[in-house]
């Protein structure tokens, strides 16, 4: 039997953390040691570690585990550990990562940037057009647009991100097997089609409050920035930006008339934390691209063939930098460990390749090549 199974099993034991369960597979090893170790062993494991041993005991039977592989099948769902090559990476990083979601339709590429569009349900007209607008924009860039299917804002970013010829994921609060809000019953499917629908929750489980803060966590944690098209003051979308920023994601906002409601949390985010956006250009630049997407686009091999020949016109301590900052945006920090310098080398580097106009800094304090 496949390990995904076991963990599949793992992670659906009531009453234990999530954290917890990390800690179990890291001391048995697999979930399927687990599974069949002895009762003594577990017992032992339990109790130093503050675990309800009766939780697991409950659910410990073969029976339990072929019913919930089978009721997978009846779906046609799949479950994805990190063991698994559909495991978004960038998700595997956050401190409280899934042990694995279930899964309908096909996980776009790892190699895609990513990002989350987020925002209110209850949205006004033009939080519905730009959600749409920059989805649609995000697509045709192939960028992944990532959202909860909510109605609203994210429903627009999902229909965006289609008819723009782009991937997108949905991620759910409830089990996959439900349609939350049955009106997305349509959009369900196409999202299906161009991409996938995804959900930590076991099939059967209700769209409950709690469920939405947790499904949140993934969606900032999956993706590479995170946009806010429309909140209100207090609001659920505050919590997934809190999220995002603990995990170090990039926060953008839309902003709105001053004097609306609906603006007021778009608003005071550009005032705390987040790059204000009126342009697709204010994504792509921060991921590091920096001409709007072709299939065919001739300048990628230009562009490769000038990064060689800016190499021969650097002093050595230049060239070490410069090789540093490869496809997508990099941080002084990590050109630090890469380069093996100090920070104060680092930045009177990074200072001088800027000034003869070989890279650009961008708002986060990253870097890029400008090609």
């Amino acid at each position: 039997m496949l390990e995904d199974n076991f963990i599949m099993w793992l992670s659906r034991i009531d009453g234990i953390s999530i954290k917890k369960k990390w800690e179990i597979l890291n001391h048995f090893k697999t979930a399927k040691d687990f599974f069949y170790a002895d009762v003594s062993e577990i017992r032992l494991f339990c109790n130093k570690n503050r675990i309800d041993i009766n939780n697991i005991l409950d659910v410990k039977n073969e029976i339990i585990l072929e019913n919930y592989i089978n009721h997978m099948k009846k779906y046609n769902f799949k479950f994805v550990s990190q063991n698994n090559k559909d495991y978004p990476n960038i998700l595997k990083q956050i401190p409280d990562a899934p042990l694995g979601f279930y899964m309908l339709g096909n996980m776009p590429d790892d190699l895609n940037n990513k990002v989350g569009v987020i925002g209110a349900r209850k949205c006004t007209q033009y939080g519905a057009m730009n959600a749409y607008k920059f989805g649609k924009e995000l697509g045709e860039n192939n960028i992944v647009v990532v959202s909860g299917m909510a109605m609203g804002i994210d429903s627009m970013a999902h229909k965006g991100a289609i008819d723009g010829g782009g991937k997108t994921i949905a991620v759910l609060g409830c089990g996959l097997d439900i349609v939350y809000p049955p009106s997305n019953l349509a959009l369900r499917e196409d999202i299906i089609k161009n991409g996938c629908v995804i959900s930590e929750f076991p099939i059967g489980t209700p769209p409950y409050p709690a469920n939405f803060p947790m499904r949140n966590r993934i969606i900032s944690g999956m993706s590479d920035a995170i946009l806010v098209v429309e909140s209100g003051k207090k609001s659920g979308t505050l919590i997934t930006v809190g999220q995002a920023l603990e995990q170090g994601r990039d926060i953008f906002a839309i902003p709105g008339n001053i004097n609306s409601p609906m603006s007021e949390g778009t608003n005071n985010l550009i005032k705390e934390c987040a790059f204000p956006l009126t342009n697709i250009d204010d994504i792509l630049s921060n991921l590091g691209i920096l001409h709007k997407y072709n299939k065919n686009d001739k300048n990628i091999n230009n562009n490769i063939e000038k990064s060689e020949n800016i190499k021969n016109l650097l002093a050595p301590d230049e060239k070490i930098v410069y090789a540093c900052i490869q496809e997508g945006p990099v941080t002084i920090d990590e050109i630090i460990v890469k380069a093996k310098i100090n920070i104060q080398t680092a930045q009177y580097v990074l200072t001088m390749l800027e000034l003869k106009g070989y890279i650009k800094k961008l708002a986060g304090q990253k870097y890029i090549k400008a090609l």
